[in-house]
């Protein structure tokens, strides 16, 4: 066991404590002045105590991370500060613990008998689980968290009329999913439908309930423009994008809805799926749909 440390006291407590685990400790060594050099030359061994005065102005924690690297020992740092705090940066930079001082030599006993000098960290005593605990934790945490806010905001992504999203909101999910989709391979469907002619708002609201109805929580679905409709369908690939677009189609046909003159709307459906080098951007992606569609670009 080595000490470096010039204090007496400390140095007392060393040997009491030494002498108490038997056999674990077979000599006690003390240095003074010179223990960065000494430590540098690989001349300390074993258990080693330290006393942070001894190194000033110095920092002990950096010392003690030189140290470490140069020598296979156990390390224990005094400390005149909080002992928690201390134990946590002792170990932080490869120390066993911290030391309160003045040193108590049955603690020290202790650290010293255990053969890695693996004394227990000095932590605050686990919690037992509480489920009133919890739950009033919880209440806590989502009090002012009442329906009107969460409503409040899905009054800003949504079309109030129709419960569709908006378009910003739609556009600004398009680029997440098509990030998502390009990242981890992760398969994007987008299926757009879309009719000539002009149409009421009652119109309107029947096409986006068709829509809705067979649409998940997952997807994203907005008007484009007045006479087209898109629809994002995260992880759904080739097969169940088209499923989703023959289906949805085939019910906006069944249902015989009249545009302005009354005469029966026409509809036209397309679907695209990503990852897929040859629609490489968001906008490009779209355009493969809404130019099946409209004949524009997006």
């Amino acid at each position: 066991m080595n000490g470096v440390t010039a204090a007496a006291e400390a140095t007392a407590a060393c040997r009491k404590a030494a002498g108490e685990v038997g056999d674990a400790i077979a000599d006690v060594t003390v240095f003074g002045d010179v223990a960065a050099r000494e430590a540098r030359a690989g001349a300390i061994e074993g258990e080693v105590v330290v006393a942070p005065a001894l190194l000033a102005p110095r920092s002990v924690h950096e010392w003690t991370l030189v140290f470490l690297r140069h020598a296979k020992t156990l390390i224990w740092l005094l400390t005149d500060g909080d002992l928690l705090d201390a134990d946590g940066l002792a170990r932080f930079v490869g120390a066993q613990g911290a030391l309160a001082k003045p040193v108590d030599p049955a603690m020290l006993a202790d650290r010293l008998a255990s053969p890695f000098g693996a004394a227990r960290p000095l932590r605050p005593d686990p919690i037992a689980a509480d489920d009133s605990a919890l739950g009033s934790s919880l209440g806590a945490i989502l009090k002012g968290r009442e329906a009107s806010q969460r409503d409040l905001f899905v009054q800003t992504i949504t079309e109030q009329e129709s419960g569709l999203y908006t378009l910003a909101y739609w556009e600004h999910r398009l680029d997440e999913e098509f990030k998502r989709s390009s990242r981890f391979r992760f398969p994007l469907g987008l299926a757009g439908f879309a009719f000539d002619g002009e149409v009421d708002e009652d119109v309107l609201l029947d096409i986006a309930g068709v829509i809705l109805l067979d649409t998940r929580d997952v997807d994203i679905v907005t008007q484009f423009d007045p006479r087209t409709f898109v629809a994002l369908l995260p992880h759904t690939g080739p097969a169940g994008a088209r499923l989703f677009a023959e289906r949805v189609g085939e019910e906006l046909r069944r249902r015989g809805l009249l545009d302005l003159l009354g005469e029966r709307l026409e509809w036209r459906w397309w679907t695209a799926v990503c990852p897929n080098s040859d629609t490489p951007t968001p906008r490009e992606f779209l355009a493969a749909v809404l130019q099946r569609l409209t004949g524009m670009m997006a």
